[in-house]
């Protein structure tokens, strides 16, 4: 599987749109094809719970570097990310999960939840999870963590809630923004895929806090929400420092410190982290890679600085690590027609969240 995502706000540059649904393989392949399409499209592990040869999945997934959108339909399959799978993540992801038809029970934080149609539930990639699909169709958005906590800081009059009403008023108008996504995701920018998404955002914090307006007032943290999204976007180019970032941004060198060192690291910190994330997505993508080429693709000086950082964040060797995740990839997918490419296909959708055909 090959896929261009294009970075965020790229001008003129289209989002990419995937899908993959188990009647392109043979019903006796349909489990193993589905674990493999997860495993690669996202960062959970599903395993159906029905018979391998009735089973049936679709996924659409919609993505730039800032956001992703998908859409999953199955009839019946159990998801989680352990403990171990969310610390090696270096992202901070939140997802809102949205039931469009049938029935999502997800449990987090020592809590459980049912999810019907009409009702959404906000889950977070810094702890384990675990979600059961019963014939279900569901819409995913995931968000950079910074892009809600900075909205949801700390000190706000409310805390968010974890389940969301989407039958009435925000809530509706949440889904219906979600519905012309979907229908116009061919025509969209990816800058402009964003900047409707940055909405979408706004909108689900007034909905979480009950609300009338997301706690958005003056002060580092947006300064930080900033810099990070403007680090995100950057990371690739050798010469970003903290200097230009502030340059950038039209701040102060200072500024840009001191709003890092209220989230407790530093500009350098940040670069290099936004930079190890990108070499561990590039590492994981099933297409060939050269690692030779990957540092500099990145943003690092060079193979040994990438080698010594990402040893230190992840404990091995980029190379280690690659091959580490393709024996994973073929344990996981061996046997049943296994190792076959996951078929890719494109195209757009209808207009509003009715259930996957």
């Amino acid at each position: 599987m090959s896929t261009a995502i294009c970075r965020r706000g790229t001008p003129g540059s289209s989002c990419s749109i995937d899908s993959w649904s188990t009647d392109d393989v043979r019903p006796p392949e349909r489990v193993e094809y589905w674990m493999s399409v997860i495993s690669a499209a996202t960062r959970y592990r599903v395993d159906p719970t029905c018979s391998p040869g009735t089973f049936r999945g679709r996924l659409l997934r919609i993505g730039t570097v800032a956001y992703t959108l998908g859409r999953a339909s199955a009839d019946c399959a159990q998801g989680h990310r352990t403990a171990a799978m969310a610390s090696e993540d270096p992202h901070n992801i939140r997802t809102l999960m949205l039931t469009i038809r049938g029935q999502l029970l997800v449990s987090q934080d020592d809590q459980q939840f049912r999810v019907g149609p009409g009702a959404a539930f906000l889950a977070s990639s810094t702890s384990p999870f675990e979600a059961k699909l019963d014939h279900a169709d569901i819409a995913l958005l995931t968000i950079p963590g910074a892009e809600l906590d900075n909205r949801l800081r700390p000190g706000g009059r409310r805390s968010a809630a974890r389940i969301l009403d989407t039958n009435r008023g925000l809530g509706r108008v949440l889904v219906g923004m979600l519905g012309e996504l979907f229908a116009q995701r061919a025509h969209l920018s990816a800058a402009e895929f964003d900047a409707v998404c940055d909405r979408l955002v706004d909108l689900l914090c007034m909905l979480a806090v009950g609300d009338d307006r997301p706690d958005t007032e003056g002060g580092l943290g947006e300064v930080e929400a900033m810099i990070r999204r403007y680090v995100r976007e950057h990371a690739t180019d050798p010469d970003l420092t903290g200097a230009t970032v502030a340059r950038a941004l039209g701040w102060s060198l200072r500024q840009v410190q001191l709003a890092m060192q209220q989230a407790g690291t530093t500009p350098r910190e940040l670069i290099r982290e936004e930079r190890l994330a990108l070499v561990h997505e590039r590492l994981r993508s099933p297409v060939h890679i050269v690692i030779g080429e990957l540092a500099h693709s990145c943003g690092f000086s060079s193979n040994s600085v990438l080698s010594a950082a990402f040893r230190q964040r992840y404990g091995m060797s980029p190379r280690e690590f690659r091959a580490q995740y393709l024996r994973d990839a073929c344990d996981t997918t061996a046997g049943n027609g296994a190792g076959k490419p996951i078929k890719l296909s494109s195209g757009s959708g209808s207009r509003d969240l009715q259930p996957l055909r």
